[in-house]
């Protein structure tokens, strides 16, 4: 199964092109698989994600599909970055309340963040 998949639906009557990214999130899966969730593999829904890009050509430009294409893809590409961002700094956050914890608990063999 691919994790992402382009596809591209283009209009020359409209002079618009339209790119749209898919992407699947398996991590659930593969955590369940190697038994690092309580989940059963089975049970868990994978994460379909959906990015969509518009490239639109104004009356005065010439029309070229491969620019359309790459500005469009650009545009989608753009959208699941900032996506993936946000996702991580939600990791992050989960991560240093846990260190955090450790920490007020001294379980942490040196403090965190190490001191300059």
């Amino acid at each position: 199964m691919k994790r992402v998949t382009t596809e591209y639906k283009v209009n020359e009557a409209k002079r618009t092109v339209v790119c749209i990214i898919t992407t699947i999130n398996d991590v659930p899966h593969r955590l369940a698989k190697y038994g690092l969730a309580d989940e059963e593999y089975d049970e868990i829904d994978y994460d379909i994600r959906i990015y969509k890009g518009i490239a639109k050509c104004a009356p005065e430009d010439e029309w070229d599909e491969i620019y359309g294409k790459r500005l469009a893809e650009y545009r989608a590409a753009r959208a699941r970055q900032v996506d993936v961002n946000e996702e991580l700094k939600n990791y992050i956050k989960g991560i240093t309340k846990c260190i955090d914890a450790l920490n007020e608990h001294g379980l942490m063999r040196k403090p965190y963040p190490p001191k300059a």
